[in-house]
């Protein structure tokens, strides 16, 4: 009774009902809706009424990008960097309860002016945010001191704080990481330092499960020292890097991006990781590679590691080009996880190295028990329309005789997922062995071929 009949653009006649029902829905609702908004349009929702002014201030997450903020007419660029500063500050006082994350990029003249610290504080201590994103916008390097990180000592020891990012800044001193027990994951992207200065930064974080660095230094002949014993994923990407010196025992996923400065000197010291050798040297090439344990990763409920590895956020893949796997097929929750990584890949992948784990004990067919469970372990759609694609992969410890890993195999040729070269270890094994895995690899080149130039054999 309350619609009435309109005419739109092409002249139809539509029903209008003119009843705000959006704003009759309960606030967890609304909240949800405004979490897809950037937070310059949800705060803009405050203005639509009463019931719409508090709102937005419930969003579990913040997002403030400087460079997208309106741009006065002839406004100089220190200018609108103040103002714009000034508004995102009354935004977070303004916020209301905690924050699950926020992420600011913001200008070098918020480093110089304290505003950065400002936002920090108010973040750390008030809204007591679990993850934060700190973003230099102008990256200028040069002992100019423009991109200096000054911070007060302990700025990001506060309990609540597990995960931070931090992307081109200068760091002189390690004081702002000082007992920095509560964080989990770190991030530190095109980061410029003194070595010791980041080594006293990974020192101060002994809880780190995640870290992720992409630094530059003036001394390229120091040592990067990486102590850790909880530390779960490291990835490094150095410039001109000579030493690096790994201790991290529970570590099963490592990854490097190197611009190598001649010889350099790799030690890692961590039993779960398989390939260690010759870290970057594939077919006589230096390449970026993942070195990935999955056994171990899906023994743990948290899984902090995979969750980053294939997050969308973290944008972990975006130079690597080799991996090398240590996977136990038969167990689903593993094989899940393999395929995420596949999945997420970016772009085309160099080349896979596949060790073939074995965990599990027989029972019935396309079955196995762990841990006195029984659950199915295969599927028969596991790639179905597989998107990935991998120039040469190299399996180790295959066995002639099981079904699934000639199964996986199998697909990664006919589905055209391996672009030039499957290839088999046969050296090192038994008569027996090599007997049943030579006579595997001649059923594997019997197959129809996704890619006819893919060349199938043994090393």
């Amino acid at each position: 009774m309350n619609a009435y009949l309109s005419v739109n653009a092409r002249g139809r006649r539509i029903l209008i009902d003119p009843v705000d029902r959006i704003s009759q829905l309960p606030d967890n609702v609304l909240v949800m809706i405004l979490k897809q908004m950037i937070t310059e349009d949800a705060v803009r929702t405050s203005v639509l009424s009463k019931r719409w002014k508090s709102v937005w201030k419930q969003v579990p997450y913040l997002f403030f990008d400087m460079r997208y903020a309106f741009l006065r007419n002839m406004e100089p660029l220190p200018s609108h960097s103040n103002r714009v500063a000034k508004l995102i500050t009354q935004v977070i006082k303004n916020h209301n309860g905690d924050l699950l994350s926020c992420i600011i990029q913001h200008y070098s003249h918020q480093c110089k002016d304290g505003e950065l610290e400002t936002w920090i504080q108010l973040l750390t201590l008030q809204k007591q945010t679990r993850a934060l994103a700190l973003s230099n916008i102008h990256c200028s390097y040069g002992g100019k001191g423009v991109n200096i990180l000054r911070l007060s000592p302990n700025t990001f020891s506060h309990p609540r704080l597990t995960t931070l990012f931090l992307h081109r800044y200068e760091l002189k001193t390690a004081n702002a990481f000082k007992t920095c027990h509560n964080l989990k994951i770190l991030k530190l992207e095109n980061m410029f330092a003194e070595v010791n200065v980041f080594n006293t930064v990974i020192a101060s974080c002994p809880s780190l499960k995640v870290l992720v660095l992409r630094l530059m230094w003036y001394n390229a002949r120091a040592c990067l020292k990486i102590h850790n014993n909880n530390l779960k994923l490291l990835h490094v990407a150095s410039y001109y890097v000579h030493s690096i010196e790994v201790s991290a025992p529970l570590l099963d996923i490592f990854s490097m991006d190197y611009i190598f400065d001649g010889e350099y000197n790799i030690v890692i010291k961590s039993s779960r990781l398989f390939f260690t050798k010759n870290y970057g040297a594939i077919d006589a090439e230096r390449v970026p590679i993942l070195n990935y344990n999955i056994s171990y990763n899906a023994r743990e409920m948290e899984n902090l590691g995979h969750h980053f590895l294939v997050g969308r956020d973290a944008n972990y893949f975006w130079r690597l080009k080799s991996l090398a796997v240590a996977v136990d097929i038969m167990n689903t929750k593993e094989l899940e996880m393999f395929k995420q990584v596949l999945v997420a890949w970016n772009g085309i992948m160099k080349r896979l190295d596949i060790f073939f784990k074995h965990n599990y004990v027989y029972t019935e067919e396309g079955e196995s028990s762990i841990r006195g469970t029984q659950k199915k372990k295969w599927e028969k759609n596991l790639f179905p329309n597989a998107v990935f694609r991998v120039e040469a992969v190299w399996m180790f410890n295959f066995s002639g005789l099981d079904k699934k890993q000639f199964e996986l195999a199998s697909r990664f040729i006919t589905q055209g997922t391996v672009m030039k070269k499957m290839m088999i270890k046969t050296s090192s094994v038994s008569a027996t062995e090599k007997f049943y895995i030579e006579a595997a690899v001649t059923k594997l080149m019997e197959l129809p071929k996704g890619n006819e130039e893919l060349s199938i054999g043994y090393f």
